[in-house]
């Protein structure tokens, strides 16, 4: 998940303020630095793209007020199908047109069926089941997003009523981010995630959320259900005092945290399947998730054991093996690619500066889009080290 302060490049620092498609110049202009310079890579055979044209990969996105992961874009639109659940309707404004889901459902998820208080939030994305713990969150600077906005009483389901409503659909990968309903979602949606491979589930290090479950509690219960933690991209957050430099390290708040199934888990789930093109859809679907979140080395692990214990078959283990390489992108091309992307972001940036604060802001987040990642993964290469450079440690 992108940041919420890459994202919502609307909001300003005292107030929620809704995204204005028809004025941002910032999606275009992105675009056309994207292309210069792609922030991610994902490629996919044709041979399993075709799998998934026939036999989507199946998203549950739960919390869908930012729209759909950016991530997901690096795949044709029609190999993937979404299903998201969003109770605020506040929210469905900040979708742009261009990012509709397959089956909107405009209903929040718990792990029970029937009616809930949803506690409004000034920035939709932060609406709750549980309401804001405003003892804590006035200590940092996010605090105006949070606070109390009214509340109003909404319908809510399980996931696994849901599914059990539309039979054409299932989860090979659920996203939840709810603001502290997380493990109530799990817990409702238990039948349904025995078939997904990955989750994406926010996780909380503070109470921002009275009652609301914390990491700990998440990451048991994930770990009881077979899922094992991949990720962390984490979220710090700077006091209300505003005191930050360039070697502060804020507290950490919360993080989306991403479990895969293990190897063997996935060996069976192809060894069941009915037919092998059954067999390399289930693959291709895999495969799609592994590389999106940039997991090749476990990408290459898993096609290494399907290979091996001939579930699939050898030309489809072949395809897969060709995805995994060609998503691979090496240091320096991506460095000089990079550069040459902040240059540009430079170069646009300064007229924008000279229409006052809106350009401002907009010639900044897009110096921001081109040297965060091109930072990050100089950072993250100076940083490896143990045997043979295969450790990563944070700093």
């Amino acid at each position: 998940m992108i940041s919420r302060s890459n994202v919502l490049a609307m909001c300003a620092p005292s107030h929620w303020e809704p995204k204005r498609y028809g004025l941002d110049i910032r999606r275009p202009l992105a675009r056309v630095l994207d292309t210069i310079f792609p922030k991610t890579r994902a490629k996919l055979a044709q041979r399993l793209a075709r799998c998934l044209a026939a036999d989507p990969l199946h998203v549950i996105d739960v919390g869908g007020a930012l729209g759909p992961d950016p991530r997901w874009a690096l795949f044709p639109a029609n190999t993937i199908r979404f299903m998201t659940f969003e109770p605020d309707t506040r929210s469905h404004e900040q979708v742009s047109p261009s990012e509709q889901w397959n089956l909107a459902l405009a209903i929040g998820l718990a792990g029970a069926a029937g009616e809930k208080k949803l506690h409004l939030t000034e920035a939709p994305f932060a609406s709750s089941l549980y309401p804001p713990n405003e003892a804590l969150l006035r200590d940092f600077s996010v605090w105006p997003w949070y606070r109390p906005a009214g509340e109003v009483i909404v319908a809510v389901d399980t996931l696994d009523g849901c599914l059990a409503r539309h039979m054409d659909w299932r989860a090979d990968f659920v996203k939840v981010d709810t603001e502290g309903a997380d493990l109530d979602v799990l817990k409702g949606g238990r039948t349904a995630l025995a078939t997904a491979f990955g989750a994406q589930i926010e996780v909380s290090f503070l109470a921002r959320n009275v009652g609301a479950p914390l990491q700990p509690q998440i990451d048991l219960w994930l770990r009881e259900e077979a899922f094992r933690p991949h990720l962390l991209i984490r979220e710090h957050w700077v006091r209300a005092n505003g005191v930050h430099g360039a070697l502060s390290r804020p507290q950490l708040a919360w993080a989306d945290a991403v479990y895969f199934r293990e190897r063997d888990w996935v060996v069976a789930r192809l060894a069941t399947a009915p037919t092998p093109e059954e067999a390399e859809a289930r693959l291709a679907a895999i495969l799609a998730i592994l590389l999106a979140y940039g997991a090749h080395d476990y990408a290459a692990d898993i096609v290494s054991a399907a290979r091996d214990a001939a579930v699939i078959e050898p030309e489809a283990a072949d395809a897969a093996e060709w995805s995994v390489n060609a998503s691979l992108t090496a240091l320096a091309p991506f460095a000089v690619r990079g550069a040459l992307a902040v240059l540009l972001a430079l170069l646009i940036a300064a007229p924008l500066a000279l229409i006052g604060g809106r350009g401002r802001s907009a010639g900044r987040d897009l110096i921001a889009a081109q040297a965060g990642p091109l930072f990050d993964a100089l950072s993250r290469a100076a940083r490896r080290g143990g045997l043979k450079r295969t450790c990563l440690p944070d700093l």
